[in-house]
């Protein structure tokens, strides 16, 4: 990325100027010593960066090794959450820790441990994911989570951690993502349609965090995230750093945050954490997140009776057809679903899952959108104004630099 001539030229101030999650700029006015130590910087690959942007990053990895590896961690993708611009450089998540990109020497580096984020510090997610705090907390004691940690990731990057030449791009910004969802939000409603091409790495990314605010726009009523994949985990997680948790694709954790806000303040939101039906919630625990508006909750609390799971397909065609259907999304779609999964949408069926779904929320049917703007964002909040949505100040949260709290090397 380029920055204009007058950019190339501003000079150092006293101290750093920052750009802050959200977009909000602090502008600092320099002393007049520092006037006079006028310094003429060259432009930063990370001059146009700013908190909230999704970037990719190119160390120059090997196309056929990204090959080999799943969609979400086929790039190195960074949710900016600050930025410093004299001297430029960018704090971030990558996978769901916390790092610094230099923008001199374009190295990615750890972020220093004691400020890495960590989810199950978090006051939010203790009050409105008290199943999965539980989780977490656990998993912490048995060395299980955070996994990979930020230093394996970092030995794990070619070029010794230095971008490529080139090497940054802009993919979205939070605030983009929500923009287009609330506008065009069929990609993150619908389901994938019949022969749809396949998706983009970029695409995948944002395909959870999307469906979240779609929920959280109206635009749908029923939404799964996928908050722990047990499946994924291992006794050493840091031998596989490009096995990423769902929940640590991007902007995730900020759209359940968000939607944290909701249930807490006025519950328009109703939040369940469900796991594998009769299974220990370390095997796999899921978010539904819903209006709390008839019939959502109601087949949100249905989904929770037999344990559905985000990540996990449906066993048979009735469940398919009415996960789909909960789910909101089209019926061809759920038909082209259920027949690549090998199966068929008997009449019998059909009628069946119709019965069922009209027996809950007393027979009403759902309305969609369901309302018409976003509720408020935590993004938004101050610190005392987090504190109150959520019963304490999120620790290490200066600036609104992380997305989670300070903690043993968190998340």
């Amino acid at each position: 990325m380029s920055a204009s001539p007058l950019a190339a030229a501003r000079a150092p101030l006293a101290r750093p100027v920052r750009h802050h999650r959200g977009g909000h700029r602090v502008t600092l006015t320099p002393s007049g010593a520092a006037r006079a130590r006028f310094v003429a910087r060259a432009a930063s690959p990370l001059d146009d960066v700013r908190a909230g942007d999704l970037i990719s990053l190119d160390f120059g990895d090997d196309d056929d090794a990204k090959e080999t590896r799943r969609l979400i961690a086929r790039e190195w993708l960074l949710e900016v959450t600050e930025t410093t611009e004299t001297p430029a450089s960018v704090r971030g998540i990558c996978r769901g820790r916390a790092f610094l990109l230099d923008g001199t020497s374009m190295r990615l580096t750890p972020a220093p441990e004691p400020s890495q984020p960590n989810l199950a510090s978090e006051p939010w997610v203790q009050r409105a994911y008290p199943e999965w705090h539980a989780l977490l907390e656990r998993l912490e004691v048995d060395g299980r989570y955070p996994a990979p940690t930020a230093t394996a990731i970092a030995a794990a990057l070619p070029n010794g951690g230095v971008v490529t030449t080139g090497g940054v791009r802009k993919i979205t910004s939070y605030d983009e993502l929500k923009a287009r969802v609330a506008a065009e939000p069929g990609f993150w409603r619908d389901g994938t349609p019949p022969r749809a091409p396949p998706m983009t790495v970029h695409e995948h990314a944002t395909l959870n965090a999307g469906e979240i605010l779609a929920t959280l726009r109206g635009h749908r009523g029923v939404v799964m995230c996928q908050l722990w994949a047990g499946w994924e985990d291992s006794d050493d997680s840091d031998s596989n750093v490009h096995v990423v948790q769902p929940v640590d694709a991007p902007f995730v954790t900020r759209a359940l945050r968000d939607a944290a806000l909701d249930a807490l303040t006025d519950g328009t939101i109703g939040i369940r954490c469900v796991p594998i039906a009769g299974m220990d919630p370390a095997k796999g625990l899921t978010a539904l997140v819903h209006a709390s508006a008839s019939p959502f909750a109601d087949r949100a609390k249905h989904l929770a009776s037999f344990g559905a799971q985000a990540a996990l397909v449906a066993g048979s065609p009735y469940y398919q057809l009415l996960v789909g259907r909960i789910l909101g999304y089209e019926a061809r779609n759920i038909e082209a679903h259920v027949a690549e999964k090998g199966g068929a949408l008997t009449p019998a069926i059909v009628t069946e899952v119709a019965k069922d779904l009209a027996a809950l929320g007393g027979g009403s049917a759902p309305t969609i959108p369901w309302r018409e703007a976003y509720g408020p964002s935590a993004d938004d909040l101050d610190e005392a104004g987090r504190a109150s949505a959520f019963g304490a100040a999120s620790v290490g949260d200066e600036g609104d630099g992380k997305r989670g709290g300070k903690g043993k090397g968190g998340k």
